[in-house]
């Protein structure tokens, strides 16, 4: 009788007890990346407001200046790309919003294809973050498109699956190929809000409407993130990019694991964990991140990518997670000890700056401090000034 009840209480929870055994084999370790999200390139004129300024004092500051207009080095100018692989960045994100965009940078296929063409031509990596929506998506916000509205999770489903087959098919027919594709962009709230939204377990913010049916809207998302991963496979036809997975939860393995937990439960078919990781909006510390990282590998076997990362001027009080100097130093310190974490963690992919157009480059089109990241790898080690976790420091 017992052995009956606990075969019951097993069968009944056993969605969300993903084992934590190992494959039989794992996969060679693919080499490790330094990337950015160069998506503001995309669409000029449309662009919004750079990064942290660089004040006299070498203080980061605010209000953040505009792009630079030409970039250069040693007096010569070139693309910001360019320089960067110049120094070892060799792979590039760029977004696409559903058309027609509105309320954002006018991030549409048209305007993404020549910036896709020229990252493939240099041979650089290429994700494509398809946000299937057509405007910014992030943890505040994950609108359907207008053209979409009308549709409910079934409706829903198809427009996904078409959208990502017609983007992936038209960057392939053009030569640019994505290496890797992102299903969403910081979904961890879930996507097309209302109708696939979810409540992060404990927190309070950005509360779905109620009443909350879990099951149900956990049953939407998945069914939108499988019918987008149909559509990336069909446009790609015998030449499938790896499928990326975005959440914001780099320094949090609890809610790391009650996301993807849902996924494995789910069957979803994916290849690459990727979370986004800002001691400026509170993300955590590298410690944490470096956990997260080690218990993806453990429970999950997949590779991990910091697919957004940056620092500057904290975006919330009190901010612990600020532990490197609001200065181009700091900057590049926090640069080398978060590639020398996510390079050491098991798994660890890479790492990719969002929108370097902001800070990363000097007022006159230079290179910033940050560009010269993998020349100080073995050099900016010692602390107090590095804060990779201990436990991964080997100096």
């Amino acid at each position: 009788m017992h052995a009956k009840i606990f075969m019951t209480l097993t069968l009944l929870l056993s969605p969300l007890l993903i084992p934590a055994t190992a494959p039989a084999a794992e996969p060679a370790q693919p080499q490790f990346v330094l990337g950015a999200d160069i998506s503001a390139l995309d669409a000029p004129g449309r662009g919004f407001g750079g990064g942290g300024s660089v004040g006299t004092n070498g203080v980061m500051a605010g209000p953040r200046r505009a792009f630079p207009r030409v970039y250069q080095e040693n007096g010569k100018t070139n693309d910001e790309m360019s320089i960067l692989l110049n120094h070892g960045w060799t792979a590039f994100r760029l977004r696409v919003f559903v058309s027609p965009v509105r309320m954002a940078p006018d991030n549409s296929l048209e305007n993404t294809l020549p910036l896709a063409k020229h990252i493939k031509a240099a041979g650089a990596t290429f994700l494509l973050d398809l946000h299937f929506s057509d405007t910014w998506a992030d943890p505040q916000h994950q609108d359907i498109p207008m053209t979409w509205t009308n549709h409910d999770i079934a409706g829903l489903e198809p427009q996904w699956e078409l959208h990502a087959s017609n983007i992936v098919r038209q960057l392939k027919n053009a030569g640019a190929m994505p290496d890797w594709v992102q299903i969403g962009n910081e979904i961890t709230r879930g996507a097309a809000w209302p109708v696939a939204r979810l409540q992060i377990p404990g927190s309070t913010n950005y509360p779905p409407p109620q009443p909350y049916d879990e099951a149900q809207q956990w049953d939407h998302m998945t069914r939108l993130l499988k019918a987008g991963i149909r559509g990336v496979k069909e446009g790609a036809g015998d030449t499938p990019p790896r499928i990326v997975i975005h959440i914001d939860q780099g320094g949090n393995w609890r809610v790391t694991q009650w996301y993807f937990d849902h996924l494995a439960a789910a069957h979803v078919d994916y290849d690459i964990i990727a979370e986004s990781f800002y001691p400026i909006w509170g993300h955590g510390t590298l410690d944490q991140l470096w956990d997260n990282m080690n218990q993806c590998a453990r429970r999950y076997h997949k590779d991990f990518i910091v697919a957004e990362t940056g620092y500057g001027r904290s975006r919330i009080p009190n901010n612990q997670d600020m532990l490197w100097p609001e200065t181009p130093e700091g900057l590049l310190q926090f640069m080398v000890d978060i590639v020398n974490t996510v390079k050491r963690a098991p798994r660890g992919l890479g790492v990719f700056y969002w929108a370097p157009e902001r800070d990363v480059w000097n007022a006159d089109g230079s290179p910033g401090s940050a560009v010269f990241t993998l020349d100080h790898l073995t050099t900016l080690t010692n602390r107090p000034a590095s804060h990779a976790p201990a436990e991964n420091w080997n100096p």
